[in-house]
């Protein structure tokens, strides 16, 4: 027992350096950092959690694992509420100025009382030159890798490239690899136009200097949320899978090769592991209200979008890994965490 408590403790810093070595080795695959970083470190930080939770069987231990969890989130939460903070000031500073300038807005104070983050974002990075904005070089306009376009989207994509306005990095690779894009048939009518209605145009440096940092910070914001999305994803479903995994080797006979044997799955570790998913989907749904409430978008859609156009590498890693994990377990692969390896004397 005197040992797992130390890990509870070593465990955050060890996810703390493989976090920083997985974002400098993944540096020039940003868009899909987030999805490698939480399907990498949390994923595996998580599964050992559910086999000390399981093996243990103590509650006073699962209460400690629950406890370093419940305040990692915290911190993270605290950077979503600081970032945050920041976009809503932006924002509100950008709606008193429509409040000032309703004439030149065309827009009726009234009504843009909310806050819609994704609407100026989107028409700030769409049509820079409408806000005054004179660099976005803190912002990437390619893919790291290609995605499917319409022959209208990669249009715009290279009209936007032409301005010169974006960060210019691997600009070179990011072309070819588009010229391989294949055009699918899903065409996006501009919309733009009704969010330039909705927002009006900027009026002066001090304007475009708010434009620019709200499209930066909203960005970070937005890559932040899906991270820490799915992070909370991967601590409620693998220890949901885990108990299921546990609870079918339970029935089948080669569960008395496994530590343990057989009648080791009591209901204090299911209960264990069901309440720690519980709070991790609470911690989900938290999130999504938060961000719902103050900028009228959900997380949840980014997470969907990550296991829509992932899916591959996210089954990969949730279930054929925690089976081929789990299975070194087994006697007979060898496997001895006490490192006596008994079985190489023979029957002595």
């Amino acid at each position: 027992m005197s040992y797992r408590s130390v890990v509870v403790l070593v465990l955050p810093l060890w996810k703390f350096a493989a976090k920083h070595f997985v974002v400098t080795s993944t540096r020039k695959l940003l868009d899909f950092m987030p999805e490698l970083v939480a399907f990498s470190v949390d994923f595996f930080g998580t599964l050992f959690v559910s086999v000390c939770m399981y093996s243990s069987g103590s509650f006073y231990l699962s209460a400690l694992f629950i406890l370093a969890d419940v305040g990692q989130s915290l911190l993270e939460f605290r950077e979503i509420h600081a970032n945050a903070k920041v976009v809503l000031e932006l924002l509100q500073d950008r709606r008193a100025s429509q409040h000032r300038h309703p004439c030149e807005n065309n827009r009726r104070p009234s009504n843009i009382a909310t806050t819609e983050l994704l609407a100026m974002v989107i028409a700030v990075t769409r049509n820079p030159k409408a806000f005054e904005v004179k660099s976005l070089h803190d912002a990437r306009l390619w893919s790291c890798l290609p995605h499917h376009l319409t022959h209208e989207q990669l249009e715009t994509l290279r009209n936007l490239d032409a301005l010169g306005l974006y960060d210019q990095t691997d600009v070179l690779t990011t072309r070819r690899m588009t010229q391989r894009m294949a055009a699918s048939g899903i065409h996006t009518k501009g919309t733009t136009t009704n969010i330039f209605k909705a927002l009006g145009t900027s009026r002066g440096p001090r304007q475009a200097n708010r434009s620019k940092d709200l499209v930066l910070q909203g960005l970070q914001l937005l890559f932040h949320c899906e991270y820490l999305a799915l992070v909370e994803y991967i601590e409620c479903v693998v220890p949901l899978i885990f108990v299921i995994y546990k609870s079918v080797l339970e029935q089948l006979p080669n569960v008395v090769y496994y530590p343990g044997g057989a009648g080791n799955w009591g209901m204090t570790a299911v209960v264990n592991l069901l309440v720690f998913a519980a709070l991790e989907i609470g911690s989900l749904f938290l999130l999504h209200f938060i961000l719902q409430h103050k900028f009228a978008f959900s997380p949840l859609y980014q997470l969907a979008f990550v296991l829509e156009t992932q899916v591959y590498p996210v089954q990969a890693n949730l279930f054929l890994e925690t089976i081929f994990l789990l299975q070194y377990q087994l006697e007979h692969l060898g496997a001895d965490f006490t490192f006596r390896f008994k079985w190489l004397r023979g029957n002595e």
